[in-house]
């Protein structure tokens, strides 16, 4: 076909945009390459239709990922306040801490506190750029395959990406693209809401050290015993290195592996300029030193004491939605940590003297372990072991419900049978100290040893207060106008009861001399006939032969027992109460007591001053309940007086608590009473001075544990084992300078005289006349 049919003017076409379009249009349908290009055009619309449609399920299925990877993110909010599980710390009123509760046990610190060989090492190791990225270490990403290709597999994360980890959980430890992006991301949202000097504080308080060590302030404690501004280079350098792996570089198990570690942190920190080579050289030859403090020991002084404590605030952090294990709190206390570290270990020194010293009088010579014990007690060993898993276990063993069968394979395990004579066989000791002025608790040891025995013998435990309840009885006496120079029979009186029995407590022995014994010494002697003597007067049934006519005095005095904050109970209300059979805590026994030298005014005790935040914000404060004069001063100081004699004797007797003074030379004014159950298993002592009201307890985990009563010279007596306690407490505070003591006298009520034996006063005036 040529041209000319077409009338196409070639020239024209070729030079007039607007003719070829015009041709072009007419002759679209006759043109042969158009027709081709036609038969193309839905070859075309598919690919364009196809390559549209994966180009929009690319952009969703990226989309969707994004957005995949954002629901793991931490929110803008969780950036902002991130949130680690911190320990509530119990401190002592000068700083100490006492004890902590934690799920991960972690102590918070700024970077101010932290050491600059901490931070130095970290860099080093970590990440020398770190002041110079954003977040991400580019330099470092690109380096990576040239490492993997030699074989040297090595990360590539900056301290802020472990700190990404570290605060949000939910980013996850895999190893996969997905992770690690999205811990980019949030490391770089970390920058740009964090100064560096934040972001090295945070990772330090979040990271996590060997030995169940949460942040470095817990990290140096646990493995130093020192705060973590004092760590030295080599230490900080052990510590960092443990963070590549914290089990295989732990240098209480692998000490050379940890050494080798160590190394290389110092060489590190020598490549980049933190140390000279001399130091280098010579720290890396020194073997790894350490200070460990267990995790159950570290910050941990006083596990009884700290238990009560969150007994009494657990309450209080629930109705005001706080965590005590997270949330960081910090509890102060009325604790002094140096009386309080003096107290401890005059517990657990006394507890290993008196320990083979209990075993030995039980012993007969070349006898086995506690044989008499066994012997004067057969039940006992049966009672102690059913109360064995071993025991409970042994029916469905044996295949048996004859409980003879079980013992006697059980008494064939002798191994089994020491062990359970053994561990029941412990003594436990307690000590508590209250400032009498303010009702402070100064110090509280509940048992010896919290791992082994939780039970607190403190405030928990509740045992028969023998003859350190007497005074309670003679303050009533005194309160109804007898005075400590009034006499009374030393023999011992019987009493009817109602169903026709007789009651007739004694004196072991009755003391030598005058029959006639006044109320002061029979108080410092602990004479019961005085003391039972002293009931008929109380009741207002003088000369009376019958136990119900008592009842009278025996609510009097439990009366006054409650008033000076002993908890009583109708059950307790028996004539027998004036000999100590009431059940008390060392506290509230320490506690009553404080009221005689706080002139009759009781004041609870007080443990927990206030409580605060994290961020040292008051959240609470407690402050003492004082209660109303419960009995007058003038009362309340002569019992003082009477016992002093407790500790001080008199003219031709000696008190039960002269030990105090004859063996550990207490010879500044003090005033106290010993106790001892009847059956010698709780043993009593409770001092009292101007400052401070000190009491212990000394007996057995289980009540079935007790002393010989026939032996006059067993230790089983509160002067014996209780006083000792005491007495090693005060002759450490007193020989520590750092510790708060004050060796003031009593003072008597102003205005107030002691009252006089008047037969004595005639006697002095006759000696005067006949000229004696």
């Amino acid at each position: 076909m040529s041209d000319n049919e077409h009338n196409i003017d070639m020239d024209r076409y070729f030079d007039d945009p607007e003719y070829r379009k015009s041709v072009m249009g007419k002759n679209k349908e006759k043109d042969p390459q158009k027709n081709n290009n036609s038969n193309d055009r839905p070859l075309k619309k598919k690919i364009l239709l196809y390559g549209g449609l994966s180009l929009l399920l690319l952009f969703l299925l990226g989309a969707g990922y994004f957005v995949y990877l954002l629901q793991a993110l931490p929110s803008i909010q969780e950036l902002e306040n991130p949130q680690t599980a911190v320990a509530t710390e119990v401190r002592s009123r000068d700083g100490a801490v006492l004890d902590r509760y934690y799920v991960e046990n972690r102590t918070s610190v700024t970077i101010e506190e932290i050491s600059p060989n901490i931070i130095n090492a970290l860099i080093a190791t970590e990440d020398h750029r770190f002041f110079n990225h954003w977040g991400i270490d580019l330099r470092r990403i690109a380096g990576l395959p040239y490492y993997w290709i030699q074989g040297r597999i090595q990360g590539g994360s900056t301290i802020t990406q472990q700190l990404a980890r570290n605060l949000y959980r939910d980013i996850g430890f895999e190893v996969s693209v997905t992770r690690k992006l999205r811990e980019m991301i949030t490391a770089i949202e970390i920058e740009n809401n964090y100064t560096k000097r934040e972001i090295i504080e945070m990772y330090l308080n979040t990271v996590e050290f060997s030995n169940s060590a949460f942040g470095i302030e817990q990290a140096a404690r646990t493995h130093y015993g020192k705060p973590s501004r004092d760590i030295t280079v080599s230490e900080a350098a052990t510590l960092i290195g443990q963070l590549k792996a914290v089990y295989a570089y732990n240098p209480r198990q692998f000490p050379e592996r940890a050494k080798s570690r160590r190394n290389i942190v110092l060489l590190q920190m020598f490549n980049r300029g933190f140390i000279s080579n001399e130091i280098f050289q010579n720290l890396r030859q020194e073997d790894i030193q350490l200070n460990y403090q267990p995790p159950s020991r570290s910050g941990r002084e006083s596990r009884y004491f700290g238990e009560y404590v969150r007994l009494r605030i657990q309450d209080w952090a629930a109705e005001n939605g706080y965590d005590l294990f997270t949330d960081g709190l910090v509890i102060y206390t009325t604790i002094d940590s140096r009386l309080q570290q003096h107290a401890e270990r005059s517990v657990q020194e006394k507890l290993e003297e008196f320990q083979p010293k209990f075993v030995e009088e039980w012993t007969s010579p070349g006898g086995d372990y506690m044989d008499e014990y066994w012997e004067k007690y057969p039940q006992f060993l049966r009672e102690y072991m059913r109360e064995t898993d071993r025991y409970k276990n042994a029916f469905q063993k044996y295949n048996t419900d004859q409980e003879s069968v079980v013992f006697a394979e059980l008494m064939a395990d002798s191994a089994y049978v020491d062990s359970v004579k053994r561990v029941k066989t412990k003594l436990q000791a307690s000590f508590t100290a209250v400032d009498p002025n303010n009702g402070n608790v100064l110090a509280w040891v509940g048992g010896a040893d919290f791992g082994s025995q939780q039970y607190d013998h403190v405030h928990q435990s509740r045992r028969q207060a023998g003859s350190t309840f007497k005074p309670f009885v003679y303050a009533v006496a005194i309160d109804n106008g007898y005075m400590p120079y009034h006499k009374f029979s030393k023999f011992p009186t019987s009493f009817i009861e109602s169903s026709g029995r007789l009651w007739s407590p004694k004196d072991p022995s009755v003391p030598a001399g005058p029959e006639m014994v006044a109320l002061r010494e029979a108080l410092a002697r602990s004479l019961n006939n005085i003391t039972v003597r002293l009931l008929p007067e109380i009741a207002g049934a003088p000369g009376t032969n019958k136990a119900n006519d008592l009842m009278p005095a025996a609510r009097k005095i439990a009366e006054m027992a409650s008033n000076l904050g002993i908890d009583m109970s109708d059950s307790q209300v028996y004539p027998s109460i004036a000999l100590g059979t009431t059940e008390v805590s060392l506290l509230e026994l320490v506690s009553a007591y404080t009221t005689f030298v706080n002139q009759g005014v009781h004041i609870e005790p007080v443990a927990i001053t206030r409580i605060e935040d994290r961020e040292g914000n008051v959240l609470e404060e407690f402050n003492p309940e004082y209660s109303q004069e419960v009995i007058s001063p003038e009362t309340a100081y002569m019992m003082i007086d009477m016992m002093r004699g407790v500790i001080r004797g008199g003219d031709g007797y000696h008190g039960t608590g002269v030990r105090l003074r004859n063996t550990y030379g207490v010879q500044q004014d003090v005033a106290g009473k010993t106790g001892t159950t009847q059956n010698s298993a709780d043993n009593w002592f409770v001092a009292m001075m101007p400052h401070i009201v000190m009491g212990s307890w000394v007996g057995g985990e289980d009540r079935r544990i007790r002393f010989p009563t026939d032996d006059p010279n067993s230790i089983g007596q509160g002067a014996r084992t209780a006083l000792p306690i005491v007495g090693q407490f005060i002759n450490y505070v007193t020989s520590d300078p750092d510790a708060p003591w004050s060796y003031d006298a009593f003072e008597q009520p102003p205005g107030f005289v002691m009252p006089e034996d008047p037969a004595d006063s005639e006697r002095d005036d006759r000696r005067g006349r006949i000229g004696w």
